[in-house]
């Protein structure tokens, strides 16, 4: 029986105001620069799902119904829903078969992990797609991790959460090329005392981002996952735990070496993609 593979990981940023820079200064800019080049190995990569985790900003859930982990369902999905500025209203195929595997297993492996079978998507999902995917032409499944508000969950229950879907994929009885595809920032404050000058956001640490990313290029996840706890994330900003993406990815990965590792320090940001190891078709 042909099964799944992962054939690729990325991780990028969702910064939402990226659609309007890049629109405005093209080729010069830098955001474009970095997308292109992980769009290139994506493309190389060929896949035929592509698994998207992320967090929600307030705009798919709220408080009153707030899931640590949870998968989108729904045959079809749509965004932003935030009114992300100068993206385009999309369409976007789920592939709600490889969902509901997934759903099903990260159930059996003791995940207490939500559904929701109408909802739309914000920028943390639809940036990354809209320069990655422009078309929407690869069905995706979303995925949604608690990354702002506490408590958080941990990240070694988030490393945990990445490997249980890659055994999910494995175990998936449909012979598709698939692709993770996290995002997130490593450092960054939106609308706190934090924020730069003038600005609506900051970067309250850097250097953090920059250690993070040390430890992903030297392999030292063990030493990641244990310094990378709520007070520590929350520390390089209010939605630094967005961190936990990574994290997922990580676990999803294996022990595979970065192809690329770009880092964004001025906005706290970073690219990374992984060819995980045993892939050969």
């Amino acid at each position: 029986m042909l099964l799944a593979d992962i054939v690729a990981a990325y991780v990028v940023p969702h910064t939402p105001s990226f659609v309007a820079e890049v629109k405005a200064n093209g080729e010069r800019s830098e955001t474009a620069r970095f997308f292109g080049e992980i769009g290139r190995h994506l493309m190389a990569a060929r896949p035929d799902v592509i698994v998207s985790i992320s967090n929600d900003h307030f705009n798919t859930f709220f408080l009153d119904n707030w899931p640590t982990f949870a998968i989108g369902l729904a045959d079809r999905t749509a965004g932003p829903s935030d009114q992300t500025p100068e993206m385009p209203w999309y369409e976007v195929e789920v592939a709600s078969d490889l969902a509901r595997h997934l759903f099903g297993h990260l159930v059996a492996d003791a995940f207490d992990v939500a559904r929701s079978l109408e909802f739309q998507l914000d920028h943390a999902h639809l940036v990354p797609l809209h320069f990655l995917t422009p078309e929407m032409s690869v069905p995706i499944v979303p995925v949604f991790i608690n990354c702002i508000v506490p408590p958080l969950p941990s990240s070694r229950r988030c490393h945990r959460l990445g490997r249980s879907l890659a055994e999910a994929i494995a175990s998936w009885s449909n012979e598709q090329r698939v692709a993770i595809l996290a995002s997130g920032s490593l450092s960054l404050e939106i609308g706190g005392p934090r924020a730069f000058e003038n600005k609506t956001f900051g970067v309250p640490d850097p250097d953090w981002a920059s250690w993070v990313l040390e430890q992903i290029r030297t392999g030292r996840i063990e030493t990641l996952i244990e310094a990378a706890s709520q007070e520590r994330m929350l520390e390089a900003g209010n939605v630094a735990g967005e961190l936990l993406t990574w994290i997922a990815a990580l676990g999803a990965v294996g022990p595979a070496t970065p192809d690329i590792l770009v880092n964004q320090p001025e906005l706290g940001n970073a690219f990374a993609a992984w060819t995980p190891k045993g892939v050969g078709r």
